[in-house]
């Protein structure tokens, strides 16, 4: 496939897990894109290796979650030991299953991710991606995305609809953009390593964390015999300096026990809390790394930036087929900066707490966490919060925060067929916005599957059954009206039904 470069729908910069991301969501919706990489090919390195519960929710939408699955380690039930092997803590993210498929953690190394990724988007038909394409200038008019990119010593060009930037932390399309990237770097010397461990201690359970005086060493198993290790210590950053062999080899010792490891790549870095204060200016957008970085603690980055596209990719869609792009574009900034802003703030107060502050006060923090897990609300807050299954958007140009439960996302549970069988409320949802209809009484003879254009989802006689309540709760009524967006959060929930032909996704 080789799009015309005068008239390409979608220009993405960056073939990182959000910039493939976006291109395989786009093709969800059936945009074509063109995806341009400075490098030869993927990353080969493990970086980013977990995929919260809402971020899979997204893959399994757009079809790649049963690959994923395939290659990572799906923790429902995540048990944290210190090196003697004792029990610190434990999450069980199967006390969401009521609202969410198979909720955990997927351990997969990011090279996984993103070649599973790729793969999807080229069997597509839907992207071009080029690798070794630079991207060298970069300009926006009212009316189209001009981009110059070099491959090889040819200089080439192209003009799409919209560009969206998702090159990373150092992004080009950010600066081009004339955006500053407001925050701070932490004090705190951070290095991670990934090694390879042949013997016994290979069957270790994990996580595994030494809390000691000078600093923190994590240790998680990314697949049979490599494992990551994670060292924090407070100090100023010394990004880029090598970490020696031997050095590695101590902090291996000190989370899984003396022994044998290679090394097999290690790397310093700092802990970063930035934010662009504007993740869009005209036609083109920021997504991912090129809007938002934060520190690692909870492994919340990568599955941030693939959320980001999750929203923006429908409404690029709607922009292309005679949407209101300054409505669509304008609700994806508000939305997104809201919902980063809440993931930046709840890492940043784990990273104080969890990292940050001394020893005596990291092991009282584990013990009051393990009381508060004690308490059921509390318990299912913080798993939540990990899942990243409870980020929901604030008021934005589709929102009106007036709206009963405006920008939430749509839980997902298990509803029983007329013949007892059992189906999650997200396969019944089509590619596009739709309508959930609650309604106790027997189903009328003339009731439509669709209303106003939008399949109709009906709960109630002769229809489906949600035994866990989630949704009269989120109505708050056993009768009504919720109205589902492409991304599965709400835009209203109503006891009424005052839909009128041509009314937009968003009233």
């Amino acid at each position: 496939m080789d799009l015309d470069s005068s008239n390409t729908p979608v220009v993405i910069i960056g073939a990182g897990p959000v910039g493939l991301s976006l291109a395989l969501g786009l093709a969800h919706h059936g945009v074509h894109s063109v995806l341009l990489e400075r490098r030869s090919e993927t990353s080969e390195r493990s970086k980013a290796p977990a995929l919260h519960t809402r971020t899979r929710e997204i893959l399994r939408q757009w079809g790649i979650a049963d690959a994923l699955e395939r290659e990572g380690t799906l923790v429902e039930t995540m048990n944290v030991h210190s090196p003697a092997g004792r029990r610190q803590l434990t999450l069980d993210f199967t006390e969401l299953a009521h609202e969410a498929l198979a909720p955990g953690i997927l351990f997969l190394e990011q090279a996984a991710t993103e070649r599973i990724l790729l793969a999807a988007v080229r069997a597509s038909g839907y992207c071009d991606v080029r690798f070794g394409a630079e991207v060298t200038a970069l300009e926006n008019d009212a009316d189209a995305v001009h981009i110059s990119y070099r491959s090889g010593d040819t200089q080439h060009h192209l003009t799409g609809r919209f560009g969206v930037g998702c090159d990373g932390a150092s992004s080009f399309v950010r600066s081009s953009l004339g955006l500053s990237f407001d925050g701070a770097t932490l004090p705190l010397r951070a290095s991670l390593a990934d090694v390879r461990v042949d013997d016994t201690r290979d069957t270790l359970p994990w996580p595994r964390t030494h809390n000691g005086s000078s600093g923190i060493i994590g240790a998680q198993r990314l697949a049979p015999h490599l494992w990551r290790i994670v060292r924090v210590e407070p100090g100023a950053a010394r990004s880029g300096t090598p970490v020696p062999d031997a050095e590695v080899r101590s902090w291996v010792d000190t989370v899984l026990g003396a022994g044998s490891a290679t090394v097999l790549w290690a790397n310093r870095f700092q802990f970063n809390r930035r934010t662009s204060h504007r993740f869009r200016v005209g036609r083109v957008l920021l997504a991912g790394d090129a809007a938002h970085v934060f520190p690692p603690v909870m492994g919340q980055g990568m599955n941030s930036g693939i959320q980001d596209v999750h929203n923006l990719a429908w409404k690029l869609a709607e922009a292309l087929d005679g949407g209101d792009h300054e409505l669509l574009l304008a609700s994806y900034d508000e939305e997104r900066r809201h919902a980063i802003g809440a993931v930046s703030r709840y890492v940043a107060q784990q990273t104080r707490i969890g990292v940050r502050a001394p020893r005596p006060l990291r092991i009282g923090l584990v013990w009051l966490m393990r009381i508060a897990m004690g308490v059921p609300a509390m318990r299912r807050r913080s798993l939540g919060n990990i899942a990243m299954t409870d980020r929901s958007y604030g008021a934005s140009a589709l929102l009106d925060p007036q709206e009963r439960a405006a920008g939430v996302r749509l839980p997902n549970p298990e509803l029983l067929t007329p013949t007892g069988d059992g189906i999650r409320l997200y396969d019944l949802l089509p590619t596009g916005g739709a309508l959930v209809h609650l309604d106790p009484a027997p189903a009328k003879a003339d009731n439509a599957p669709e209303v106003d254009g939008l399949p109709v989802v009906r709960i109630g006689p002769d229809g489906y059954t949600d035994p866990s309540g989630l949704l009269r709760r989120l109505l708050g009524s056993s009768r009504g009206w919720i109205r589902v967006r492409p991304d599965r959060h709400v835009s209203w929930a109503r006891a009424q039904r005052p839909l009128r032909t041509g009314e937009p996704l968003a009233e």
